[in-house]
Order: structure tokens, then C-alpha cells, then sequence
């Protein structure tokens, strides 16, 4: 994988390049005191040290409210909607860079999500290396700590003002040489991402499951029964923050609207949640998980089980979002398969 050195002061000259021809986004601090991406335009003062995004960085592959389709009910005509703008993300970090990675597979699988195809296809990641860790956050115990793949360029702060810059696709390689050549890294300098990835790295370890990720689908399956499931969802509020913040929540709803007179329409899909009540909800008024349990669990086996039955990775990265956005203080992914590990451990 190549490498090579960028300077901080060069960065302004490569972000107005890259803003002529994508709409390009970069982490912030907020007044509210949060970090967001938001739109560049020459004066944002980038958080290099963020700890997390708080709103996924899914919603710039999947909207949260996206047309699929328009219709004349007139000529009975219909035809998909495509909206795909050229999108550069930069400074996403690895988990999340993870997150995206993960919905690629699945957009993939069966028939092809082909306006989630077309969006991914139109969006730059260019993904940084934290140097903060969120209190919430337990991503290095689940493999999320690095990538070796799904970014276009991956920099990593080595010094006050200095980047090390690695190519991840062509394209991201074309983006660097935008304003002017950068430098080839020296053996030296790649050895210092190194290092400052293990520094963070070691860090997020502070919170750690208590057993190899790998067995979370089966340490599931044996605990399909456990007390916790219940015990925790008496508090669940059913408000679905949990999945409106989780980067690899992927379902949602279809709604067709159509106009006053009754003559053109869209049908839309907006994020839906299986936390929600009326997630289950089909006709006749029937609901497969009428109770908190049936869908406290089900939210855990979908990021445990399901997911890496499908693709061999755990449907959470560990980045803690949901932890932080549950007001019933439930939604720990972390808390929850220690838990079962420890009952399944000491059980009679």
C-alpha cells in the first residue's frame, strides 16, 4: 500500500480542490457540544481528536428518508429515482469506515440494492485514525480497530502538523495529487502511524468483552432463554434511538405518498427500527413481537448472530453510539454479552 506525507498547511488547497467537483464533509464540534460531519466551506475548523460522530455515517450511503420511485397515476407510468451526488467523507474513523463496509456486503446479497449501490459508488471515505476514544466506546475488543480495506485514502496524524496519507484505490490517490505531488513516506514516518495506531489502540482496550468475539453467535444461541432478556426490556421505552444511531442498522419502511389531486405519487423508504412497536406489524393487525422481550432480544441477535451468520462479522462495531442514546441505560452491547457470558460461564 503506498504512502505518503501530507502537511497541514496543504490541506486547504486539497479541500477547495476537492469541493469543485463533490460536496465534501468534515468532523466538527458543535455549540451543542457534540461532534458532526458537516459541509466544508474553507472556514470549518476540523476536531482532529474527536471521539465520535454522534449521527451515523451511514445516512451518506442510506438516507434516512430516500425516493425510490415516481409515478403518474394518469399515464399509470413509473420510474426509478436515482440520486447518487459525488460525495467525499473525510476523517471517518475505522469503525465506522467497518460500519460502511458491512453494508456494502449486505446491499449485495440476494437482489442488489442498486440505489444503495449507486450512492456508495458516487462516495469517497477517507478515513482517519482516532486519538480519542468516547467513554462508550469498546470497538477494540471486537475487531473493529482497523481496516485494510473500504477507504480510499486512510491518514493517520504523525506529528503538530503532519499526515501520513495511505492509498486505499485509485481514486483516492488521484484526490491526493489534487493541488500538488505529496512526499513518499520514509520507513521512519510509516513506522510512526504505526505506533500512534497501536497507542489508541491499546487505550480502547480499556473496555474489552470478556471472551473472543468470534463465540458472540454461539454464546447467543445458548441463551435464547436467559433471565436478562426480560429483566432488561421491563425498562425499554420502545423509542428506537438505539437503531436511528446504530451505523449498521439497515432496515427500513416503504411509503407511497401521492399528491392532492390525486394524479403523481413517490413511494419513499425512510429508517425504520425493530425496537419500535410497529416494526412487526403486519396486516390483520398481527404482530410478531408484540412484547419488549420478543424485541430487546431480537435487536441482540441481529447484531450478534444473524449478521455474521450472513457474512461472518458481528453486526455492532463497538462504537458505543447506542450506548449513549439509550435514556433507559439498556442498550450496551458490551454489558449485555458479558453478561450472558458470565451466567452461561456459572450456571449450574
Amino acid at each position: 500500500m503506498d504512502a505518503y506525507i501530507v502537511h497541514l498547511e496543504r490541506l486547504p488547497a486539497l479541500f477547495n480542490a476537492w469541493a469543485k467537483d463533490s460536496a465534501l464533509s468534515v468532523p466538527s464540534a458543535t455549540p451543542e457540544g457534540f461532534y458532526e460531519f458537516i459541509p466544508w466551506n474553507g472556514e470549518a475548523e476540523i476536531a482532529w481528536d474527536y471521539d465520535l460522530i454522534y449521527n451515523p455515517p451511514k445516512r451518506f450511503v442510506m438516507p434516512a428518508k430516500e425516493t425510490l420511485i415516481s409515478f403518474d397515476l394518469k399515464d399509470l407510468q413509473a420510474k426509478p429515482v436515482f440520486e447518487a451526488p459525488a460525495q467525499i467523507v473525510f476523517g471517518m474513523h475505522p469503525y465506522d469506515v467497518k460500519a460502511i463496509s458491512q453494508l456494502d456486503q449486505l446491499m449485495e446479497l440476494g437482489i442488489p440494492d442498486q440505489n444503495y449501490l449507486k450512492r456508495r459508488e458516487a462516495t469517497v471515505i477517507m478515513a482517519l485514525t482516532p486519538q480519542s476514544v468516547a467513554e462508550t466506546a469498546f470497538w477494540a475488543s471486537v475487531g473493529a480497530e482497523e481496516v485494510q480495506h473500504g477507504f480510499d485514502l486512510y491518514w493517520t496524524k504523525i506529528g503538530p502538523a503532519s499526515f501520513l496519507v495511505e492509498v486505499g484505490s485509485k481514486k483516492g490517490e488521484e484526490l491526493l495529487h489534487a493541488a500538488a505531488p505529496p512526499t513518499r513516506a520514509t520507513v521512519s514516518e510509516k513506522e510512526a502511524a504505526r505506533r500512534a495506531k497501536i497507542k489508541v489502540n491499546q487505550f480502547a482496550r480499556r473496555k474489552q468483552l470478556l471472551y473472543n468475539w468470534e463465540e458472540t453467535p454461539r454464546l447467543l444461541a445458548k441463551n435464547w432463554d436467559s433471565p436478562l432478556w426480560r429483566k432488561n426490556s421491563e425498562t425499554c421505552l420502545a423509542c428506537g434511538s438505539c437503531n436511528l444511531v446504530c451505523p449498521t442498522c439497515y432496515c427500513f419502511d416503504l411509503v407511497d405518498e401521492v399528491d392532492d389531486k390525486l394524479e403523481t405519487g413517490t413511494r419513499s423508504r425512510s429508517w425504520d427500527g425493530c425496537m419500535l412497536t410497529s416494526f412487526a406489524l403486519v396486516a390483520g393487525d398481527h404482530n410478531f413481537r408484540p412484547k419488549a422481550l420478543d424485541r430487546y432480544r431480537h435487536r441482540y441477535f441481529r447484531k450478534g448472530k444473524y449478521i455474521y451468520d450472513k457474512i461472518g462479522e458481528l453486526g455492532c462495531v463497538g462504537c458505543g453510539r447506542c450506548v449513549r442514546a439509550c435514556t433507559a441505560n439498556i442498550a450496551n452491547p458490551l454489558a449485555v454479552f458479558n453478561a450472558l457470558w458470565e451466567e452461561s460461564t456459572h450456571a449450574f
